[in-house]
């Protein structure tokens, strides 16, 4: 009897000896159903990423260059450049100054252009730009008080006319009868005419400057003028003498060119008389320069 019982446990140990042992090889190897068929989701989740992947920069790619459209000709920057409207006009006022005596009118046109100025559609003055497209008129025309329209035209030595610029401009009645002495008298001496460096061209301030002079001389009726050429330091003194004399040309040219028909007296100075109009110290070197590079209005009588 003790032998069966005996023989009884030790089936049972070898029985739950053979349990153990598969399930251990179970989860040592991973042999259970689920696990033997792992590779279905796999190539799903393979799939699935793939297209994110390569979509993620075609998408990304219009707004890190969503610029270049309107830098390459879409219709918001080359249709702004070829309106009309936006543009500046080719002929412009830069000064407009009617007096009893004499008018002065400057601006901008097309280099060596004729320009016309015309009040109410009329034709007042003319001038011809410079090659930088500067010009300057100067009119003795009087201006009744009241409202005008001026307006400029162009035409280039091709023969292409160009409307410019319109303004409109309220003429008050002098508050009593004025001579032309007392117009004069009323305005502000003439101020000096600068030129370019190392040139007898006149700067944009000098252009304007000898329209101004013109129009005083006119106003004034002056039978002599002296007028002063000057220099800056720089060159010896007979190359600035002769710059000198260059620049008083160029002044007495365009006075005569206004209409200012009375005796010129030009006197070159060079380098020999700086200008001393202004604080010398508190300004730059090049500043003051620009100041000596002048033609200088003395005296009229």
């Amino acid at each position: 009897m003790q032998l069966v019982i005996i023989a009884f446990v030790a089936l049972l140990v070898l029985a739950g000896v053979y349990i153990a042992r598969d399930e251990l090889a179970d989860l040592l190897f991973d042999r259970s159903p689920a696990s033997q068929s792992p590779a279905r989701p796999a190539p799903e989740a393979k799939v699935a990423a793939a297209p994110k992947v390569a979509a993620l920069p075609q998408q990304m790619a219009p707004s890190a260059v969503s610029p270049a459209p309107s830098a390459t000709g879409t219709r918001t920057e080359p249709a702004k450049k070829d309106q009309p409207a936006a543009e500046k006009p080719a002929v412009t006022f830069d000064v407009v100054r009617i007096d009893p005596g004499a008018s002065v009118f400057a601006g901008q046109a097309p280099p060596n252009s004729e320009v016309a100025i015309l009040a109410d559609g009329k034709p007042v003055a003319s001038a011809k730009a410079d090659e930088t497209g500067q010009w300057a008129a100067v009119t003795e025309r009087r201006f009744a008080p009241g409202e005008v329209e001026l307006s400029l035209r162009a035409k280039t030595r091709e023969g292409r006319e160009t409307a410019g610029q319109r303004v409109r401009v309220a003429i008050a009645p002098p508050s009593r009868p004025e001579s032309t002495l007392d117009a004069v008298a009323a305005r502000e001496m003439p101020t000096p005419i600068t030129f370019a460096y190392n040139e007898a061209t006149f700067t944009r301030e000098g252009r304007l400057a000898a329209a101004r002079l013109a129009a005083f001389l006119i106003a004034q009726q002056a039978k002599t003028v002296s007028l002063t050429g000057h220099a800056d330091e720089r060159g010896t003194d007979t190359y600035n003498l002769e710059l000198s004399r260059q620049r008083l040309a160029t002044v007495a040219s365009y006075l005569r060119d206004r209409g200012y028909s009375g005796q010129l007296q030009l006197i070159p100075k060079g380098r020999a008389e700086p200008y001393l109009g202004v604080d010398r110290p508190a300004m730059s070197r090049e500043d003051a320069f620009q100041l000596d590079r002048r033609v200088e209005f003395r005296q009229a009588q």
